[in-house]
């Protein structure tokens, strides 16, 4: 019974993930596939702890107004390096003035921008896709075979506005090369939410990013090689390997104990690439994985040295 209690919210979330290709298949429509629903189904029911302090309702209202916004920025006539500052912008401000730690919201509205998609079916997909995550989540707990989230409100204060602030000026710094060369993998929008979860204060994220980083390599060869093999030689359908990669990656969470929801959207990425981009995917994957981490060492490392310096500072009573 408790093996099946474990494997029931994998099994749910295998489920949804290759439904939405297979969805995309069916309907001949690739903005149906968002990446960013495999790293919700990972933290809202893969993980046995919702992953993120959000309540239901305030994760999809904000994962929607960033898909809305991200859409709508790529409407806008301005070039891509600068957009994408913005996106990340208006994307931690939907975060912080719903009062949640929903930070994938980054990752919905980063994507259209770096895409260009303008399509209204990418945000119906973004918000069916998520309440069904978020309806089964809650048939789980009804069921007893899940642990009831709790949300505490997240009251923004200075020191999250200076974290903000900080976060976003080092994201965007590192976008700059990638957005202008348009070597878009070394930024993917997930590794993006990554580098935010890292660099927040006592980040576990952070103590264990060797094994994130193998996550996330894990995830990109996995997506690449299963549509390479199953879809571009095999002329098997898309979901078949969307299937397979969403498996090994499922696994690998599970046997690591470490659910970290951006590998999900790493896993699924890869399609809707184009076919000639499959193989560059893991090596630019890896290397802005690479940056990501070194830049949130180096905000942590920065975070120490100020409290140390007030602390010094401080007036001795």
């Amino acid at each position: 019974m408790q093996t099946f209690r474990k494997a029931l919210p994998v099994i749910l979330s295998l489920i949804l993930a290759t439904g939405m290709v297979a969805a995309s298949e069916l309907l001949h429509d690739k903005e149906i596939i968002f990446p960013e629903i495999t790293a919700v189904a990972i933290g809202a029911l893969a993980a046995p702890k919702q992953s993120w302090n959000a309540s239901r309702l305030r994760l999809l209202l904000t994962i929607t107004a960033a898909a809305v916004i991200g859409v709508g920025l790529a409407f806008v006539p301005l070039l891509t390096v600068i957009k994408i500052p913005l996106a990340i912008l208006c994307a931690i401000a939907c975060v912080t003035a719903s009062k949640t730690e929903f930070l994938p919201a980054v990752s919905a509205c980063v994507l259209p921008v770096l895409l260009g998609t303008k399509s209204p079916v990418y945000i119906g997909s973004v918000i069916v896709m998520t309440s069904l995550i978020l309806l089964t989540q809650l048939t789980l707990e009804k069921c007893g075979l899940r642990e009831k989230n709790v949300f505490t409100p997240v009251n923004p204060d200075k020191q999250l506005f200076a974290l903000r602030i900080r976060q976003i000026s080092a994201a965007s710094i590192i976008c700059i090369i990638p957005a202008l060369t348009m070597e878009i993998f070394f930024i993917a929008p997930p590794l993006i939410v990554a580098f935010f979860e890292m660099s927040k204060p006592h980040s576990k994220l952070l103590e264990r990013s060797p094994q994130a980083a193998s996550l996330i390599v894990i995830a990109s060869v996995s997506g690449v090689l299963s549509r390479f093999l199953l879809t571009e030689k095999l002329n098997l359908p898309l979901a078949v390997p969307a299937a397979v990669s969403c498996t090994v990656i499922l696994i690998a969470v599970c046997r690591m104990k470490l659910y970290f929801p951006p590998c999900g959207a790493i896993a699924t990425l890869p399609f809707i690439i184009p076919e000639e981009a499959l193989l560059i995917f893991p090596f630019e994957i890896a290397a802005g994985t690479l940056f990501f981490i070194a830049a949130a060492f180096a905000l942590s490392k920065e975070r120490r040295i100020i409290l140390r310096v007030k602390k010094i500072l401080r007036p001795q009573n």
